[in-house]
């Protein structure tokens, strides 16, 4: 028993080893700051610090953009028991090096059901875990991501034992990964891998139909369905939200009406995301290099390179002081910018294309097919004749952006067909003949490749950005031209041996130089070198800061503590020394005007390009923008008061009723919105026979991120405009006059209004979306079901396998006699002692 499970305590310790070798500095208290991390934690700030005092989940925050629902901002988990299972797979150990070992393990269970040798998965599992693109994306701070990819394979092993007719097991794992998938809330990379399994069951079927096993096929079918409706119950406290809230953000369908030709480059105009928008970050042909060479375009945005370099050497002599290790904008491929390349590894990559002619099946033509598919997907608008048709044909496709993180899920598939590959050589499923052609033909491609840069690459590119003119001050750009050639050559040269290598030892391997052990230990050595080498250029030790730098960086401006000095804390800031509608540091300590998010309501958006952006006062004003923080005489930023804010809540003397939305956009331009109100003609019955005369008060009492309680004290009846964004009809927030469920409208185009009666009362608005209350108790109701049906099935195979090292008979021992003969044989030799 203990032979046959050594190789898997041996996979778990040697991931365990791995995780905690890479990331050692987290268990010194070390963490790493991550850029959209940082972004993420100005986020979710007010919501966070709402839980530690209140205990409670607050599903809207007012410290961006106005005001937002908080299901895209901090992942809904309420009701979804799969989290118990998350934290038991990766043994307690927190992120990151938890993560990434639960990402190995993953991988290996994949390959193990693919019937891979363990000791081969071993190494596929290693190459997965230290892919580049899951270090880079873990470094950027896109934590959802990462953790979304590293279930993957989880579900890819649930679907093969399906169609293997392990109906139960298959179902039970699929619906248990594809459950971690979509909990881990980035429906960006599951859409994309389904995309890629169309591939798979159209190849399946044809291998059914030839086999004449249709009603297999339907029954495998069947229960991925079933297996995956349980996995989209388990995450219905988040999905369900999510879609409702879809509709009204930048995704959905526009809300003005476009004046003339629609513009399809703007997202205001648009079903889905615009074109351009939605295609920003696009690979160009030299970035899918970086798939087997990594720096042939330069690498990172901020590569490492060493003080003693040209670029360090001359920044020296100007003055400079550099560490001996700094970034520079090394990277010249088609993308803005970008933390790191994609790279699946020289070996793997080698292995990979091997397996398109050695592994058979419909699992090969998935792999091979969907990685074709995910490169070009990948090239965005520089592939525009053939992503054009998807973007606008395909459901849901065009309400994605940055096509080049679907390579997220193209490292899953180049490393299970390269394993795949790799299996059948060592089992001995190939002739030696199939092995040298797939070899001499993927390796010649590859080394050719790798010798094309190498020797011709430096005189066949210009080696520029885009960015480079914003660089140039800092970095000569002779210099950076310099190094990326430098940097391409080098990387070429350093692919091309281990390509040379990998590629020697299988060929011993098949020659009978070397048996099968020392070929797995020395593939699993090149993989571990190569892609640990790479891998520490973007995560290091020098990546880690002690928790209390890190915390530094929070800590407020001399701006922020003098605005949070106001004895009433409920305004608006808008903050100009940062990218407004990019940033959130702001939204760390105030309610921010701006923040940072790709999926922004609509109505906000609209409000931002034709006003805020255009210094319409008038809608600062409507919002409640107390304070502006600007650039300061002496280059520090500095508060200045608006004392035309309109507060939390006013009464107005007159309504202007218009016809549909632009009019009533249009109508904010030259609105006094402290008298006027701007109604949308659907709501004229509601504030039908008012006769406005504006007297008494209405102020804000109570203050929660979702529970907004307000007094109110009039002599007559008055309709109230509260400077908090509206969102609905009937998507959450209600009203409330002394207890009692009241309608509200919107006016202004972006702003909640209220028919206030004539007295004292007691005015409330809560949030309390009936599709989450409904998601909870989906979540949890299906939730449990995987649980249960995942032990349960564990518990009968585990129960099976004893049964089966019970009832194995024991190996024979060796004959004595033979023994005696080989000792009589040693004694015979020996000499007679002299005397």
């Amino acid at each position: 028993m203990f032979k046959k499970l050594l190789p898997y305590i041996s996979a778990v310790v040697l991931f365990l080893a791995i995780s905690i070798s890479y990331f050692f500095p987290q268990f010194n208290g070390q963490v790493m700051p991550k850029g959209d991390l940082t972004q993420w934690r100005g986020m979710v700030q007010e919501i966070k610090s709402y839980k530690a005092e209140t205990g409670k989940d607050a599903l809207w925050t007012n410290s961006m953009f106005g005001g937002m629902p908080t299901y895209q901002i901090d992942s809904v988990r309420k009701g979804n028991e799969l989290t118990i299972l998350e934290k038991i797979a990766r043994l307690g150990i927190p992120s990151p090096a938890g993560h990434f070992f639960l990402a190995m393990l993953s991988f290996f269970i994949m390959l193990v059901v693919l019937r891979v040798n363990p000791w081969l998965a071993i190494v596929g599992a290693v190459s997965f875990g230290l892919t580049t693109n899951s270090l880079t994306i873990y470094e950027a701070g896109h934590i959802s991501k990462f953790m979304a990819l590293f279930y993957l394979p989880l579900v890819i092993a649930g679907m093969i034992l399906a169609f293997r007719k392990q109906y139960l097991l298959g179902g039970a794992i699929f619906a248990l990964g594809t459950g971690l998938n979509l909990w881990a809330s980035h429906p960006q990379m599951s859409y994309y891998f389904v995309l890629t399994t169309v591939f798979f069951g159209v190849a399946q079927l044809i291998k059914s139909i030839k086999e004449q096993e249709v009603p297999d096929f339907l029954k495998a079918a069947g229960t991925l369905v079933v297996g995956g409706l349980l996995a989209l119950g388990s995450t219905a406290s988040n999905i369900l939200p999510t879609l409702e809230y879809a509709e009204d953000t930048m995704r959905g369908k526009p809300i003005l009406e476009a004046q003339g030709a629609v513009d399809p480059n703007n997202s205001s105009q648009t079903e889905g995301l615009a074109w351009n928008y939605a295609m920003a970050w696009s690979n160009g042909t030299i970035d899918l290099f970086s798939s087997f060479i990594p720096g042939v375009a330069g690498g990172g945005s901020g590569e490492p390179i060493s003080r003693d370099s040209e670029i360090g050497r001359d920044l020296t002599s100007r003055g400079a002081q550099l560490p001996a290790t700094f970034g520079a904008p090394l990277y010249w491929g088609d993308l803005p910018f970008t933390s790191g390349p994609i790279y699946f590894g020289a070996v793997i990559f080698l292995l990979f294309l091997m397996g398109i002619s050695l592994v058979k099946g419909p699992v090969k033509w998935w792999l091979a097919l969907g990685t074709l598919f995910t490169f070009m997907l990948s090239m965005g608008s520089n592939l525009e004749w053939f992503n054009r048709p998807i973007f606008d044909l395909v459901p849901l496709y065009n309400k994605f952006r940055t096509p080049n993180s679907v390579l997220g899920v193209t490292s899953v598939l180049v490393p299970a067909l390269g394993l795949m590959a790799i299996n059948r050589i060592v089992k001995g499923d190939v002739t030696k003949q199939e092995v040298m052609r797939s070899l001499m033909i993927s390796g010649g491609i590859l080394g050719g490749l790798c010798l094309f840069f190498l020797l011709l690459g430096p005189s066949m590119f210009d080696f520029t950005h885009m960015r480079d003119a914003q660089n140039a001050q800092t970095f000569r750009p002779e210099l950076l031209v310099s190094m990326r050639q430098s940097l391409m050559q080098s990387d070429a040269f350093r692919s091309l041996a281990l390509i040379a290598l990998s590629a020697a030892g299988i060929w011993a391997f098949i020659n009978n130089k070397i048996d099968q052990k020392w070929l797995i230990l020395g593939l699993g050595a090149l993989t571990l070198f190569d892609l640990w080498g790479v891998g520490r250029r973007y995560i290091n030790a020098e990546s880690f800061v002690p928790e209390s730098q890190y915390q530094a960086s929070f800590t407020p401006r001399p701006v922020d503590t003098q605005i949070l000095q106001d004895p009433d804390p409920h305004y608006r800031v808008l903050d100009l020394t940062e990218a407004t509608f990019e940033a959130t540091k702001t939204s760390y300590y105030h309610k921010s005007i701006g923040g940072y998010h790709a999926a922004k309501l609509q109505r906000y958006q609209d409000i931002i390009d034709r006003h805020i952006l255009q210094g319409n006062q008038g809608v600062l004003d409507m919002l409640n923008t107390k304070y502006i923080i600007q650039p300061g005489q002496n280059g520090q930023p500095a508060a200045q008061q608006n004392p035309d804010a309109l507060g939390n809540a006013w009464f107005v003397n007159t309504i202007e009723m218009v016809a549909d939305a632009n009019a009533e956009i249009a109508a904010l331009g030259n609105l006094d919105p402290s008298n006027v109100a701007v109604v949308n003609q659907e709501f004229q019955d509601y504030v039908s026979g008012m006769n406005l005369s504006p007297n008494g008060s209405i102020n804000l009492t109570e203050y929660a991120p979702d529970k907004l309680t307000y007094q109110s004290n009039t002599s007559s009846e008055q309709l109230a405009v509260f400077s908090e964004v509206w969102y609905g009809p009937d998507k959450g927030w209600n009203a409330y006059i002394d207890g009692e469920p009241v309608d509200h409208i919107r006016v202004n185009y972006l702003l909640r209004a209220l028919r206030v009666p004539a007295g004292q009362h007691t005015i409330t608005f809560e949030f309390e979306p009936g599709v989450y209350k409904a998601g909870v108790a989906i979540s949890l109701i299906s939730s449990l079901i995987i649980i249960l049906g995942v032990l349960g099935i564990a518990g009968y195979y585990g129960y099976q396998f004893w049964q089966r090292m019970q009832n194995q008979p024991a190996e024979p021992a060796p004959a004595p006699t033979k023994a005696k003969k080989t000792v009589a044989r040693t004694k015979a030799k020996r000499k007679p002692r002299k005397k």
